[in-house]
């Protein structure tokens, strides 16, 4: 069982979700109970440590058959309990850490054998949510344990699983995920600078992503087995997400150097800071200030060509100059 999220002009509307076979062999989702806007409605607290389900919701899945174990229940209704209870539970070693069982081990072939139906697309976001690094390439064809999580669910139960995993990138994150997922990277060649999204030519990158978008919403393999129908033409809810995601916050306007969860103007860091950005980049102040921002990623570019830990350069050096450069961009953007 999952837990699914449906968006609607009245807002957002929760339900109990399964994963079935069909009689063709293909997974497919299944409703199993409608928890409404507000899943805490069907949580009965009975003290500090202990909460119940509703038995509305357990005489529902009696009803169509659905057989669980008691803790797969809790941990869909765990999002939702009181914030309080909920670290009282973990102080006390509760619900988090239930339900551990040891994984079997697989040789090399079986695993390869089981994760060869994986869609490229969820491999690529399984990967980046697991290592965090937009340098997907030298693992796609690496027969991974935790890609197990990918295997015997609908398309359905596996975006969902990915949209409440996404909810733990932090901000400044996205952009390079969207920019992984969407294995943008191999759309910039050879070039070593193409794991890098900030220095990529905007319109170009735009292009790409939106190629990739389409391409994916035509892929019977990604959306006609197991994805919800749609009532309407055009782009799928799943892929919509990271549209808006792409368009209007990961890649709009100044996105690094930006506070943290801060929504209001960007402010630039204190001159000490920015003159030892210009100390890493080998920029004065006076030849930053006429760099155009064509320029200075394009000096960026030969920079980090020559730095490159592929080219013998120091990984450490290389991080200082991406981080100096990613911060006194947004400057040059503001």
């Amino acid at each position: 069982m999952y837990l699914a999220i449906e968006r609607a002009r009245e807002g957002l509307k929760f339900l109990i979700r399964r994963s079935v076979k069909n009689d063709n062999g293909v997974w497919i989702s299944q409703d199993l109970f409608d928890l409404g806007p507000d899943p805490e409605d069907f949580v009965e607290y009975i003290d500090e440590r202990v909460f119940l389900i509703s038995g509305e919701v357990e005489d529902a899945l009696f009803e169509k058959g659905v057989e669980y174990d008691y803790e797969e229940l809790e941990e869909i209704f765990w999002p939702f309990i009181d914030p309080d209870i909920k670290q009282t539970i973990e102080d006390f070693g509760g619900i988090r850490g239930r339900g551990v069982t040891r994984k079997r081990r697989y040789s090399r072939q079986e695993l390869e054998r089981m994760q060869a139906s994986i869609h490229p697309f969820d491999r690529r976001r399984m990967l980046f949510l697991k290592l965090l690094q937009v340098n997907l390439e030298p693992l796609m064809n690496e027969p991974l344990i935790f890609l197990n999580r990918l295997l015997d669910k609908s398309r359905d139960e596996l975006e969902h699983a990915f949209e409440f995993m996404e909810m733990e990138l932090r901000p400044y994150e996205m952009r390079s995920y969207l920019y992984a997922i969407f294995g943008l990277p191999e759309r910039f060649g050879m070039r070593l600078s193409r794991f890098i999204p900030e220095v990529q030519d905007q319109e170009l990158m735009d292009g790409f992503f939106i190629e990739e978008v389409c391409r994916l919403n035509s892929d019977g393999k990604y959306l006609d087995e197991g994805a919800r129908p749609l009532t309407f033409s055009g782009l799928h809810p799943y892929l919509m997400r990271y549209v808006i995601e792409y368009f209007d916050f990961a890649f709009k306007g100044p996105g690094p150097g930006r506070v943290e969860g801060s929504t209001g103007p960007w402010h630039p860091p204190p001159s000490s800071v920015q003159e030892g950005h210009l100390k890493v980049m080998g920029l004065s102040r006076k030849e930053f200030e006429e760099m155009s921002e064509k320029e200075f990623v394009s000096f960026f570019r030969k920079k980090a060509q020559r730095l490159h830990p592929d080219k013998g350069g120091e990984h450490e050096s290389f991080i200082r100059l991406k981080e100096a450069f990613e911060s006194l961009l947004v400057q040059k953007r503001w």
